[in-house]
């Protein structure tokens, strides 16, 4: 089997060398290399990267981006439009990465009345479900945020019916949030704490 280049993403930015997408510290260069050209190809068997010229045509692989690391890219609410249950949709969020920064955690989104709730529910009008999941739930005779924010709404019952322990905002904007069955499945936001 002959060797042949594949493109990469990466390339010659001025002085320095950049990725099309995301960062990796990933460089395995063939020996002489890097070269004067402005672009990358990696070798099909050997894994080592070469300079080459833009203009040159070489078999290459796309990588298709999720919608979440599209919404990360966005900023810290990320709307995902998935239908899952509250506790898979606290998982879901718990398991994102942000691509700049690898400290950052994301929560189902907890947020208070005022210009935070208004801010959600411009991203809450973007979903595919008229509900999305909240980062609220009823547990051991309170509610609580599973950020650990205040509880600044107050329209809550305090003894919820048994099936309606899990918050969402709705698209009919109320100016609160309601509650519902946990084991529905719906878009959720997830935030950046």
């Amino acid at each position: 089997m002959q060797a042949f280049p594949v493109w990469t993403g990466l390339h010659r930015d001025g002085e320095a060398w950049k990725w099309s997408k995301g960062v990796s510290d990933y460089r395995n260069w063939a020996s002489n290399e890097p070269g004067n050209s402005d672009c990358v190809s990696i070798s099909s068997l050997g894994k080592k990267m070469a300079t080459q010229n833009c203009s040159d045509r070489f078999p290459f692989v796309c990588v298709k981006e999720s919608q979440d690391q599209e919404n990360l890219d966005q900023g810290n609410l990320v709307l995902v439009k998935e239908n899952k249950t509250w506790g898979e949709a606290l998982e879901h969020c718990r398991a994102l990465e942000s691509p700049y920064d690898p400290d950052m955690l994301f929560e189902l989104v907890s947020t208070q009345p005022g210009e935070d709730h208004g801010n959600v529910m411009n991203k809450v009008k973007e979903a595919e479900t008229e509900e999305v999941w909240a980062g609220l739930r009823f547990l051991a005779g309170h509610w609580f945020w599973v950020n650990g924010a205040s509880m600044l709404y107050s329209n809550l019952p305090p003894c919820p019916p048994a099936e309606q322990h899990c918050g969402v905002f709705s698209k009919d904007d109320t100016g609160s949030v309601e509650i519902t069955d946990c084991s529905e499945k719906r878009n959720f936001l997830c935030d950046a704490s």
